[in-house]
C-alpha cells in the first residue's frame, strides 16, 4: 500500500509537482492528427490550459491558451498563416509564441519584442500530434511497432476518462484482472491454472500470464511511464492478431485521455479517426457479456469506479499485484533519478533505441475470435474493421 502522502506524491501531476515534472519529460499525444485543423481547440494536459491549432503551413503549433495581454482564451481567436490572434485586442502570436503586433500600442514601440506566450515542440507521427513539455534538449520520440505500421487497417481514437492517471496506468500491469473482469472462462479452454509474473525489459515492463493448458502464454507490455502495448483478437477470422496500444495522457489531477492506436495487416489501406466523451458511471450495456457491460467500458468502470484517486493507503495488495508494486518502484526510483540531475527512465536520446518492437503472445485472444463480446469492442472503435 501507499501511505497518504505518497499517494499525493504519485498522483499530483501540475506544474511543479515532482510527478509532474517527471512526466513532462517524456513526448505525449496531446491530439488526434485529423482535429487539429485551422480552428483553434484548447486541450488541458499536465494540468495546463493549452491551445492547439494547424498553420497554413500544415504543422501543428501548440501554445498556452490565453493571451497575455488580458488572458482571453483564445481558441475564439482566428489563424492568420502559422499565427493566431486574439480576438480581443488583435495581439498576434507567431508560431513560437512570439509576439508580433499589438494594433492599439504606439507605431514603432517595442512592446510586443517584450511578449511571448508558452509555447512546446509537437511532432505529427502515426495520427497523433506528440508533445514535449519538459526541459530542452528533448530526448527522441520513441516510435513504437504500432506507429510504424501502414499496409492496413488502422484506428486511431481518443477518449476521456474520469480519474487520476495512476488509476488508469496501474491497469496496464494488473494482468490479474483480465480472468474475471473480461470473463475468461478458462476451464472452457482446458485450463486449470494460471500465474502470473512481471520481467523489467528497456521500455518497461512484460506482463505475462501462463495459462495450464494453452501452449501459448499471454503478454501484454508496459511502456513506461503510461504507455502499453497488447494483442486483440483477429479482426478476421484466423487472421492475425490486431496490435493495440493506449497512451494514458493526465489532464488533471482527476481525469486522464486516452489515445488508441490499433492496426491489422490488410490488403485495404486506411485509417480511421473517432472521438468520444465518457460521464462518470455510464457504461455502455451488452447484456450477453458476463457482467452485462460492453467489453469496451469494463476497464473504464473499474478504474473510475475506485474513485478519482483511488484509496490506496487502505488497500491490501496480494502476490498477483507483483506488477504493481514493481510499477511504483519505477515511479519511485524516476524521481529519484531526476533529484540526481538524470533522465527518468526509459528517455530514449539515442537514435539506435529509439523504435521499439514489441513482443505479441496471446492464445487465448486467438480462442475468443467466436465470443463477439470482446470483438464488438474492437469493431466500435475501429470502423475499418468493418
Amino acid at each position: 500500500m501507499l501511505n497518504q502522502e505518497d499517494n499525493k506524491l504519485f498522483t499530483s501531476i501540475g506544474p511543479g509537482t515532482p510527478m509532474g515534472e517527471m512526466l513532462r519529460r517524456y513526448w505525449h499525444p496531446v491530439q488526434c492528427a485529423e482535429f487539429v485543423t485551422s480552428k483553434p481547440t484548447r486541450l488541458k494536459i499536465l494540468g495546463e490550459e493549452l491551445l492547439i491549432y494547424r498553420g497554413a503551413s500544415g504543422k501543428p503549433v501548440l501554445t498556452q491558451l490565453r493571451c497575455a495581454h488580458r488572458s482571453l482564451a483564445m481558441d475564439y481567436g482566428r489563424v492568420e498563416g502559422d499565427s493566431i490572434r486574439c480576438p480581443y485586442h488583435g495581439w498576434l502570436y507567431d508560431a513560437t509564441g512570439q509576439c508580433t503586433a499589438q494594433p492599439a500600442e504606439p507605431e514603432g514601440s517595442g512592446f510586443k519584442e517584450k511578449v511571448k506566450l508558452k509555447t512546446y515542440p509537437v511532432q505529427e507521427y502515426s495520427g497523433l500530434v506528440f508533445a514535449y513539455m519538459g526541459p530542452l534538449p528533448a530526448p527522441l520520440l520513441p516510435i513504437y511497432d504500432v506507429m510504424m505500421d501502414e499496409d492496413g487497417a488502422k484506428g486511431v481514437a481518443m477518449r476521456n476518462v474520469n480519474c487520476n492517471w495512476l488509476n488508469c496506468i496501474e491497469n496496464i500491469v494488473d494482468i490479474s484482472h483480465l480472468a474475471w473482469l473480461h470473463g475468461y472462462t478458462f476451464p472452457a479452454y482446458g485450463a486449470k491454472k494460471v500465474t502470473y509474473h512481471w520481467d523489467r525489459k528497456d521500455y518497461g515492463m512484460d506482463n505475462v500470464m501462463d495459462i495450464e493448458g494453452i501452449d501459448d502464454t499471454h503478454i501484454s507490455c508496459y511502456a513506461f511511464p503510461n504507455v502499453n502495448r497488447f494483442a486483440a483478437p483477429p479482426a478476421d477470422k484466423g487472421g492475425e492478431l490486431v496490435k493495440s496500444m493506449i497512451f494514458r495522457v493526465p489532464m488533471d489531477d482527476s481525469s486522464t485521455m486516452q489515445f488508441y492506436l490499433r492496426f491489422y495487416a490488410s490488403d485495404k489501406k486506411s485509417i480511421n479517426f473517432q472521438r468520444k466523451t465518457e460521464q462518470l458511471g455510464v457504461y455502455r450495456q451488452l447484456a450477453d457479456d458476463w457482467w452485462g457491460i460492453d467489453v469496451g467500458d469494463q476497464d473504464r468502470m473499474a478504474i473510475e469506479q475506485q474513485g478519482t484517486i483511488a484509496d490506496r493507503p487502505n488497500e491490501h495488495l496480494g502476490v498477483s499485484d507483483g506488477g504493481i508494486i514493481m510499477q511504483r518502484k519505477m515511479l519511485r526510483e524516476s524521481l529519484e533519478l531526476i533529484a540526481q540531475g538524470k533522465d527518468p527512465h526509459c528517455v530514449i536520446r539515442d537514435p539506435a533505441k529509439q523504435k521499439i518492437i514489441f513482443p505479441q503472445k496471446s492464445s487465448m485472444m486467438e480462442q475468443r475470435q467466436d465470443h463477439l463480446n470482446y470483438n464488438r469492442a474492437f469493431v466500435n472503435w475501429n470502423a475499418a474493421a468493418e
